[in-house]
C-alpha cells in the first residue's frame, strides 16, 4: 500500500509505537470527545429513551426517529463549516465549547415534556450548538498527529464512541426506564467532565491549525475541482450507502427486541454488545489498514455486518448478539475508514473540509435510515423488510468500495487531485 509523506514537520519521523506515546495528550482528549460528543453519545442512547418517551408521550416512533433526521439535515449544513473553522483555528476551543454546550442541552431535555415540537426544537438546537464535538473535529486533531501509526490511532480515538455503546446500555438501560429525565441529568454531568478533560489535553489550536502547504485562500480556490473528481463522488456515494444501511439499526436494536417481547434489561444487554463490536472492531480496522489496502478490510467488514442481519432476520431474538456483534464490527469501521481515506487520497490542508463534506453526506444516511427503518415497520408491520434493505445496502457499499483505486504518493508541498 502506497503511503503519504508526512503531512506536517511537527509529526517526526518515528516508528508507530513512538508516535502514540508522543501523542497521548490530543488522542486521549480526541478519545474522549469523539465518544461524548454530538455525533455518539446522543446517538448510542437515543434509542434507550424511545419506549419511555413513547410510553408517557404517546410520540410515535416515526416523529421521535425525525429527530435524527433533522440532526442530519442540521450536519449536513454545519460539517463543511465546521471543517473549515477547524482547518484554519484548529480544535481545542470550538469542541470544548461544544461540548459544554451539549451539557446544558441534556439538562433541557431532561425538563421537556408536552407538545412533541418543544422536544424537537430543544433537540434540533442541540445539533447547531454541539456541531463541533463531531468526528470532523477530533479527526482533525488525530491526522495531524499520526502518520505511520494513523489507522491505530483514528481507531483507538473512535473507540471512545464504541466505549460509549457499550456503557450507556448497560449503566442508564434500567435507570432510564424507571427514570428517563434523571438519565438525562447523568449525561449532562458526564459531558461536562469531559469537556474539561478535552480543554486540558487538547494541544493549543494555533500550533495544530496552520496549513501544510498552501494559504487557507488557495486551498478555498482549489477545493472545488476536488470536490468534483470522480473519486469524491464514489466516496461520497459508497458512504451514504453504508449509513443507510447501518445508520438506523442501533436506534431501532432496542425497539426490535421489545417488540419481540424481550425484556428491557435484556434488550439494553443485547445492544451493549454493538459498544464492545464497535470498540474491537475499530481497533482491528485501525491495525489492519496501516498494513493492508483499506478500501478492501472495509469491505470485508460490512459483509460480517450483513452476515449479523440475516441472522437476526431467520433466527429472531435468539440471534440477536449475532446481528448486534456484526453491527457494531461494521460501525467500528465506517468514520474511521472515511477519516483514513480522506488522509491518504488528500493533503492535510484539506483535511477538514473534504472530511466535513463527506461526513455531512454520511450523517444524512445516518439520519434517514431511522425514519426509512420506521415507516418500513408501519408499512409491514414488522422489521424484516428494513433487515433485507440493509443487507443489500450493504453489499452495494461493499462493492463500490472493491472499486475504489490505490492510494497515490503525495509530494510534501503539493496536494493531491485524483482521477479514477
Amino acid at each position: 500500500m502506497g503511503k503519504a509523506t508526512t503531512d506536517r514537520p511537527d509529526v517526526a519521523p518515528r516508528g508507530p509505537g513512538s508516535e502514540l506515546l508522543h501523542g497521548w495528550r490530543p488522542l486521549t482528549a480526541a478519545t474522549v470527545g469523539i465518544g461524548l460528543g454530538v455525533a455518539s453519545l446522543p446517538f448510542y442512547t437515543f434509542g434507550l429513551f424511545i419506549p419511555e418517551l413513547e410510553a408517557e408521550f404517546g410520540w410515535s416512533r416515526s416523529q421521535l426517529s425525525s429527530v435524527l433526521l433533522i440532526g442530519s439535515v442540521i450536519n449536513v449544513l454545519l460539517a463543511p463549516l465546521i471543517g473549515t473553522l477547524v482547518d484554519r483555528y484548529g480544535v481545542r476551543i470550538p469542541s470544548t465549547v461544544s461540548l459544554v454546550a451539549l451539557g446544558g442541552i441534556f439538562l433541557l431535555l431532561s425538563a421537556v415534556g408536552q407538545p412533541f415540537t418543544a422536544f424537537l426544537l430543544v433537540s434540533s438546537l442541540m445539533y447547531v450548538l454541539a456541531a463541533a464535538s463531531s468526528p470532523v473535529s477530533f479527526t482533525r486533531a488525530v491526522n495531524e498527529r499520526f502518520d505511520r501509526a494513523r489507522g491505530v490511532a483514528l481507531g483507538i480515538a473512535l473507540a471512545g464512541a464504541g466505549l460509549v455503546a457499550f456503557l450507556a446500555p448497560q449503566i442508564l438501560g434500567a435507570q432510564i426506564a424507571e427514570d428517563w429525565r434523571g438519565s438525562y441529568r447523568v449525561l449532562a454531568v458526564v459531558v461536562f467532565v469531559g469537556a474539561v478533560v478535552v480543554g486540558v489535553l487538547m494541544p493549543r489550536s494555533r500550533a495544530l491549525a496552520r496549513p501544510a502547504s498552501r494559504t487557507g485562500a488557495t486551498a478555498a480556490l482549489r477545493l472545488g475541482p476536488l470536490l468534483r473528481t470522480p473519486l469524491f463522488a464514489r466516496l461520497a456515494v459508497t458512504f451514504f450507502v453504508l449509513a443507510l444501511a447501518l445508520g438506523g439499526m442501533p436506534v431501532h436494536l432496542v425497539p426490535l427486541l421489545r417488540d419481540a417481547g424481550v425484556s428491557p434489561a435484556s434488550a439494553a444487554g443485547t445492544a451493549s454488545l454493538v459498544g464492545v463490536s464497535l470498540i474491537v472492531g475499530r481497533l482491528v480496522v485501525g491495525l489492519l489498514v496501516d498494513r493492508f489496502f483499506a478500501p478492501r478490510i472495509a469491505a470485508a467488514v460490512l459483509g460480517v455486518a450483513a452476515i449479523g442481519f440475516l441472522a437476526l432476520l431467520f433466527g429472531g431474538p435468539g440471534l440477536a448478539a449475532v446481528a448486534a456483534v456484526g453491527l457494531g464490527l461494521s460501525l467500528g469501521g465506517e468514520v474511521d475508514v472515511m477519516g483514513y481515506l480522506t488522509a491518504r487520497y488528500y493533503d492535510l490542508a484539506y483535511y477538514g473540509r473534504l472530511f466535513g463534506v463527506l461526513y455531512a453526506i454520511f450523517v444524512v444516511g445516518v439520519g434517514t435510515s431511522p425514519l426509512l427503518i420506521s415507516w418500513l415497520r408501519g408499512a409491514t408491520g414488522g422489521y424484516d423488510v428494513a433487515l433485507i434493505a440493509s443487507t443489500a445496502l450493504l453489499v452495494v457499499a461493499g462493492a463500490l468500495l472493491m472499486t475504489l483505486p490505490r492510494f497515490p504518493a503525495k509530494a510534501a508541498d503539493e496536494p493531491v487531485e485524483q482521477h479514477s
